[in-house]
């Protein structure tokens, strides 16, 4: 039943596109919502104000964060991404660590070399600033490359070219984690978390069948890095036959998460996000073993 309301929904939905001449469902929905929001939202915020609300939140100097952004949700923002970027290095310090989403616009095309150095990142412009900032270094990970400056740079970045699925052990997510840092999300749905929450199908895909099955094709992608040497990585990703359907339901979160581990504040029209990230890998995997996940297509199944 749930497989036929699905497959009626996606061509439901295709119908709609082809005949009001819709190219993206989703950035058509995410352009009217924004016009209707402009008209309510009018407070103005600077980058200090956007820190100031992650300290409320439970930020702290010294951490190591990731920050996922869609700037074009920032309607009231004065500012620019530089300055937002350098207020957040300002207020990690020295002892800290800022990373941000550094995947390439063609991740999933194994035939293209990704050129770690100069490929631009398809995570937004924010991501796309970060990554020529100076002095922050990208991981060797096509599918789904970091970039980072701080402290733990090198610990976050080191070893993602070993990862099987992206989200692995070796992966800055994970390793962000075992660090106690946060995962912060500006600009984004109420109820989003973030990359982190894909770590824990990557642990338990040899134990849940039903994560094994996210991440069904065996990819070779090659990548060249900061001395112009190319490599090969061997991945296992997901495909256009993997409809794996995020629930979007922020109510999962409060009814399964301890309210304490996870944060999440207005600013003027953009939400806020901030999730530990142990907590989150943990609690994540500890619901998943007793077959409850994110996903609200397919149901879980052992």
């Amino acid at each position: 039943m749930l497989s036929f309301i699905y497959s009626f929904r996606r061509l439901s939905i295709h119908i709609v596109k082809c005949v009001f001449h819709i190219e993206n469902m989703t950035l058509f929905v995410r352009k009217k919502r924004q016009q209707l929001e402009r008209l309510f939202y009018r407070r103005a915020y600077t980058a200090d104000d956007i820190v100031a609300t992650l300290a409320d939140m439970g930020v702290r100097p010294g951490m190591a964060i990731v920050v996922h952004c869609a700037m074009n949700n920032f309607y009231n923002y004065r500012g620019s991404a530089i300055g937002l970027i350098e207020a957040l290095l300002r207020y990690l310090g020295p002892e800290g660590t800022l990373c941000m989403p550094g995947y390439p616009s063609d991740r999933r095309e194994p035939h293209r070399t990704f050129d770690v150095r100069n490929d631009k990142t398809a995570a937004g412009y924010l991501a796309e600033t970060f990554r020529c900032y100076p002095g922050v270094k990208r991981s060797y990970n096509k599918h789904h490359a970091v970039c980072a400056i701080g402290k733990y740079a090198d610990y976050l970045l080191s070893e993602h070219h070993l990862s099987k699925t992206s989200f692995d052990e070796h992966s800055p997510y994970y390793k962000l984690s075992l660090l106690g840092g946060k995962s912060v999300s500006f600009g984004l749905e109420h109820y989003y978390i973030g990359t982190i929450e894909h770590v824990c199908e990557s642990l338990l895909r040899d134990k849940l069948p039903y994560f094994r099955d996210i991440f069904p094709k065996k990819v070779t992608y090659h990548y060249i890095d900061y001395n112009g040497d190319v490599h090969s990585q061997e991945l296992y990703i997901g495909d256009d036959r993997n409809h794996y359907i995020r629930n979007k339901d922020s109510h999962w979160v409060e009814r399964n998460f301890d309210p304490t581990k996870y944060s999440r504040k207005r600013l003027s029209n953009i939400w806020i996000n901030v999730y530990d990230a142990h907590y989150t890998v943990e609690r994540l995997s500890e619901l998943a073993l007793q077959g409850k996940t994110l996903f609200s297509y397919p149901p879980f199944y052992r």
